[in-house]
């Protein structure tokens, strides 16, 4: 079990969320324990410009990081147990991720190039999205579920999927345009991801890999969704995205 992260000497202490407790992929969360119990996790918008945009990038990816969890779980049982509910659950996490892209990623480009990219060059010159542990999987186990269903099955898993690769490159291309990315920047690009840069990754957006029971960590992900919901109903980006975090709650 790792430390409980504690606010980043880096620069973004003024990121006010709470740290967001994961098991490692692959390992499942604890049951809770005889009168176990859950404090309230709050989760605060800021006001401020520039607060607003750095909380949506941090929050955006406790989303992400949520959302893989769900999507490695629902890939695999379609791999073993390929059905249509199934196949509609995952695609909705899809759905989900693209929401959680366009959370994070909806600053202005001067606000990317600024605030947000000098705070992962200060972390880590290399710093990339590569080394999130949680995604790695998923392309493989997405492969490995649309060859299992057949292609008429899978339709709406390989919708859901591509529509994600063009929400990933919508932000891309608005925050970086035509710029390379960090990692291809630093020279580290065609290195294999090691263990120390995945806890990197953990340790800038302030997640902690432990032993997690089950009412606290669906306690988080309720306080994550609702918090970018009402973030978004507030400052909407796309009608769908409220309705497709609403409907993904609700599956959960």
């Amino acid at each position: 079990m790792s430390a409980p992260v504690c606010l980043p000497a880096w620069g973004h202490t003024w990121v006010d969320l709470p740290v967001l407790r994961m098991p490692m992929p692959g390992t499942e969360l604890i049951p809770c324990a005889d009168g176990c119990f859950q404090l309230p996790i709050s989760i605060r918008t800021p006001e401020d410009p520039v607060e607003h945009a750095v909380h949506r990038w941090f929050l955006g990816h406790h989303g992400a990081f949520l959302v893989w969890k769900f999507l490695s779980a629902s890939l695999d049982r379609l791999i073993r147990e390929p059905d249509s509910r199934s196949v509609r659950l995952a695609a909705l996490g899809y759905d989900a991720y693209s929401v959680m892209l366009a959370y994070s990623g909806s600053c202005s480009r001067e606000m990317y190039e600024d605030v947000i990219r000098p705070m992962m060059v200060t972390f880590d010159p290399a710093f990339s999205g590569r080394w999130a542990r949680d995604y790695e999987p998923l392309p493989d186990l997405l492969r490995r579920a649309r060859a299992a269903l057949g292609p008429v099955a899978a339709e709406p898993l390989s919708s859901a999927s591509k529509a994600n690769l063009v929400a990933h490159m919508e932000v891309m291309r608005r925050l970086v345009p035509g710029g390379p990315s960090l990692l291809r920047e630093s020279g580290r690009s065609r290195t294999t991801t090691t263990d120390a840069e995945r806890a990197r990754f953990d340790e800038f957006f302030l997640v902690s890999r432990e032993n997690v029971c089950v009412s606290r960590y669906r306690a988080h992900r309720a306080a994550v969704l609702s918090a970018i919901g009402h973030d978004l109903a507030k400052h909407p980006l796309r009608s769908e995205h409220g309705e497709t975090l609403r409907t993904f709650a609700t599956r959960l």
